[in-house]
């Protein structure tokens, strides 16, 4: 009986250091962003555009007399987009003339398309209000995300010494990525002015073969691939209302 009333008397606690929490920041929230591409990825895709909902649960205060509380942010829906741009992969030899001496040669790249994020975040954070209206957060989320590729690539039977120009093809992927995000984010009354970075990677799965593969400055080895690791580090930098 008295683990069961000090059980109770725990919960209440909470709830009640909650309830405070929940005074020193926002519930929910919505934020569009600006994307930048990092690493590997800038390679293949310029800087798009993002958006995201979601909602701050209060847990407990941490320190009252600093104004420092914890919550758990969920973030409903996240989406981001960035268009592809050109990727050289080198140049592939075609014919090998051994009269003139001379290897005929064509460039092979990727081009275009659309590489979309979607998905979720989940991850504890810390507030700390500085002043009346204006407060900082700080958190770290995991970020199961659903990954939308459409690109375009040489047409394999193209890419031959018996056709000079190389046709495009273009083939679309989806693949899963675990990533994850650090976030600050400086809000005032109801607006919200975050900067995040988030990590990870993904195999996306063609359903043709177009990212170029052969064997450097071999005729005839040339072996297309269906698969490209990939990446996905982002900094995003957002704006957005809380309410």
């Amino acid at each position: 009986m008295k683990k069961v009333l000090l059980l109770t008397f725990a919960a209440l606690t909470l709830v009640v250091m909650g309830v405070k929490a929940q005074e020193s920041f926002g519930q929910s929230y919505l934020k569009v962003s600006f994307t930048q591409p990092m690493g590997e990825y800038k390679d293949y895709y310029n800087a798009g555009f993002g958006l995201e909902t979601g909602r701050i649960f209060p847990l407990f205060v941490i320190d009252p007399e600093y104004n420092l509380s914890s919550g758990l942010d969920l973030t409903f829906l996240y989406t981001s987009f960035n268009f592809g741009k050109e990727h050289f992969y080198g140049e592939y030899p075609l014919k090998y003339s051994p009269t003139t001496g001379i290897t005929t040669t064509t460039p092979l790249q990727t081009e275009g398309g659309l590489l979309w994020n979607l998905g979720v975040k989940v991850g504890p954070m810390v507030s700390l209000e500085l002043v009346k209206d204006l407060s900082v957060d700080f958190s770290f989320q995991y970020a199961p995300t659903v990954v939308f590729s459409f690109r375009k690539g040489p047409k394999e039977e193209s890419v031959s010494p018996s056709n000079q120009e190389v046709e495009m093809k273009s083939a679309a992927s989806v693949s899963f990525a675990h990533r994850f995000s650090f976030k600050g984010n400086l809000r005032y009354q109801h607006f919200v002015f975050g900067l995040e970075y988030l990590f990870g990677g993904t195999t996306l799965h063609y359903g043709s073969p177009i990212i170029p593969n052969w064997q450097k400055g071999t005729v005839d080895s040339y072996n297309p691939k269906k698969e490209k690791d990939m990446g996905l580090g982002t900094l995003a930098l957002s704006l957005g209302l809380t309410f």
